[in-house]
């Protein structure tokens, strides 16, 4: 029988023209051909848009494994009317019911346009004091493992960086960290590695030093098989 499987994140698991892509690299460390991975990631969105996606997608479809591969803690997202646009930016996203509007991070895209500066300059209003927004972030990450638990749906998860301690400074500029590993988060099911330190120790960061190249990525995957069970149940 086909298992179908979620996947959840930025731009950092979505498809992005490599070969092989994301979702292959899944299937032919983890899952096996015959999985169907529905990939609701996109460029450039945070914590919010995961959450907001994760419910929803759930609550109308039947789901046998969830990978959430959290984002940045300095993005913000609002939700927007499904109308709602932007001209000339490209980060009013919808990847399944809702569209939100995103901000990127506190040096985020949102800082080209004189409409999305006007909208975000609240929360990075000092872009050196951004733990207001990191808060909201962490607790749409809470919220979202409480939905799978409470939905008892087998799933891992990580943050596609290292939170306390970014691997770059660039990576640290665009998304923020905290000083400690958040205490509310639920560490049943997660993995205890991320993709961006690894990479960026093996080699394996593109010149923003931020995103992969899909070869170290799937080495990485390699790397934490073992702590990854889509039988489990909670």
């Amino acid at each position: 029988m086909t298992k179908k499987i979620l996947f959840l994140g930025c731009s950092n698991l979505a498809g992005d023209g490599q070969n092989p892509n994301k979702d292959q690299i899944w299937k032919d460390v983890v899952f096996g051909q015959d999985a169907e991975i529905v990939n609701l990631s996109w460029w450039g969105v945070g914590n919010q848009f995961i959450l907001g996606n994760c419910i929803d997608y759930i609550s109308n479809n039947k789901v046998d494994y969830v990978y959430a591969q959290f984002t940045g803690l300095a993005r913000f997202d609002i939700p927007a009317h499904d109308n709602y646009s932007i001209p000339d930016y490209d980060y009013c996203v919808k990847t399944y019911k809702r569209r939100y509007l995103c901000s990127g991070g506190k040096v985020g895209s949102w800082v080209g346009s004189d409409r999305t500066n006007e909208i975000f300059m609240p929360c990075y209003f000092n872009d050196e004091e951004y733990q207001h927004v990191a808060k909201e972030s962490i607790q749409s990450v809470a919220s979202t493992l409480w939905f799978l638990k409470q939905k008892n749906i087998p799933h891992n998860w990580t943050f596609f960086y290292d939170i306390t301690n970014p691997a770059t400074p660039e990576q640290d500029m665009y998304d923020g960290h905290v000083e400690k590993f958040p205490d509310l988060l639920d560490k049943t099911h997660w993995i205890n590695s991320d993709p961006h330190s690894y990479c960026a120790k093996h080699n394996g960061l593109q010149d923003d030093k931020c995103h992969f190249h899909n070869s170290v990525y799937l080495d990485w995957v390699v790397s934490v098989k073992d702590q990854i069970n889509h039988n489990r149940s909670n």
